[in-house]
């Protein structure tokens, strides 16, 4: 029997900051919300998300980056895109 100061206690969440991975797929939904601005099929933009690599980002893909912890570097990327992609269409209106 273990003496009380010494019992193993079980590791406790704290519920304000969530576990790695629900930030991983936080992150996750957040970047693949953001690329449906881009494109509305879920199918391609899972398609984009886990093998098309972004030049500018180190050539690794939405997927890898946001494993690494980067998510915060493709929204920035998707957010410039969307931004040229509006300036676009006005542009061609």
């Amino acid at each position: 029997m273990w003496p009380a100061a010494a019992r193993p206690r079980p590791a406790v969440q704290d519920w304000r900051t969530p576990a790695p991975a629900e930030g991983f797929l936080s992150a996750a939904l957040a970047v693949l919300q953001m690329a449906a601005a881009l494109e509305p099929d879920p199918v391609e933009a899972m398609s984009w998300y886990r093998s098309v690599p972004i030049a500018v980002l180190d050539g690794l893909t939405a997927a890898t980056l946001v494993r690494q912890g980067r998510a915060h570097a493709v929204l920035a990327f998707l957010c410039a895109a969307i931004e040229i992609d509006r300036t676009e269409r006005r542009t061609l209106q």
